[in-house]
């Protein structure tokens, strides 16, 4: 509350509600504007200064090359040009760099590598790679061993089931105190060298998408569990494998551990020779396919306490 003094001396008193508006707020002891549009669009102007203009990336190292007229372009691009990309003026043989650029590079967030793919993060450098090795966005390799395409983190799933990279199943709660699920596999191979070749099993827990793969190293055949997520994820939850004989039931072989990375070391895996996989296949009758022999092996997950 105030008072206003008019050219023909009276004393107006002045009340000043409290007022909202869009981006303004006007109140009795002070008027404050939040609006944050222009450094926003400091901040896009800053990032646009230190992208290359051939492969659009962020330039994150330094020295910056340039042109004679200070555009600039990343050190891979710059390799395979002769002249500037954006004015066409021949590079001299003397490199050229822009103080201005390697000035910025340190002072601004920069998108996420993964943007294209659907990342909209930005982060300073001295965050950026911890984030970019845990991106729910990062580009992964197929686990199908007849699909050498690298997908994207986020789509990888719908890849899969559209592709027929993999099969998904339905787990079957056995336990509930604490929570377990398990899925039993069973199928028919030529030998032990076909077993490589079945697509990997694909499920659902706890609102998590997980993979069971198959893998070969020299003699040994290698189960193991995987989550499409970061390793991070992976040690929440505990997974055990077991193959075996059906005819045999002294015939089994079993792990129990964290699940893997998808795109990660494998940590934690069944072991299997081929001599000994021979010995847990049962020979069933042949049948139009020349397979005469039938695996199993069963899944148990359960959330690590």
């Amino acid at each position: 509350m105030g008072e206003l003094k008019t050219n023909y001396g009276e004393n107006v008193e002045c009340k000043c509600a409290k007022v909202n508006m869009p981006n303004v707020e006007i109140g009795a002891d002070e008027c404050e504007v939040n609006d944050d549009r222009p450094n926003k669009d400091l901040l896009k102007h800053l990032q646009s200064l230190v992208e290359c203009p051939v492969c659009l990336g962020s330039i994150r190292t330094v020295p910056v090359s340039c042109c004679p007229s200070g555009h600039v372009v990343c050190t891979d691009c710059r390799s395979q040009l002769v002249s500037c990309p954006v004015c066409r003026t021949v590079y001299p043989s003397l490199q050229l760099v822009s103080h201005l650029a390697a000035g910025i590079i340190d002072k601004i967030p920069h998108p996420c590598k993964f943007k294209a793919y659907g990342c909209s993060q930005s982060l300073l450098l001295s965050s950026l790679p911890a984030h970019e090795t845990s991106c729910s966005f990062r580009l992964v390799s197929c686990p199908n061993i007849l699909c050498d395409l690298k997908i994207s983190l986020a789509g990888l799933y719908r890849h899969m089931i559209v592709n027929g990279c993999a099969s998904q199943h339905d787990l079957k709660v056995t336990s509930s105190m604490p929570s377990v699920s398990t899925v039993l596999m069973t199928g028919r191979v030529k030998s032990v060298d076909e077993l490589l070749y079945k697509i990997p099993l694909v499920f659902s827990y706890e609102g998590n998408m997980f993979l069971i793969i198959k893998k070969q190293s020299a003699d040994l055949i290698q189960f193991s569990a995987s989550i499409l997520g970061s390793p991070e994820q992976g040690r929440q939850f505990m997974v055990s494998i077991a193959v075996f004989s059906e005819r045999m039931p002294c015939n089994v072989v079993e792990y129990k551990g964290f699940a893997n990375s998808v795109d990660g070391p494998v940590w934690c895996a069944l072991t299997v020779h081929k001599d000994h996989m021979g010995e847990l296949l049962d020979q069933v009758e042949e049948n139009e396919f020349q397979q005469k022999f039938k695996y199993h092996y069963k899944v148990k997950i359960s959330r690590n306490e």
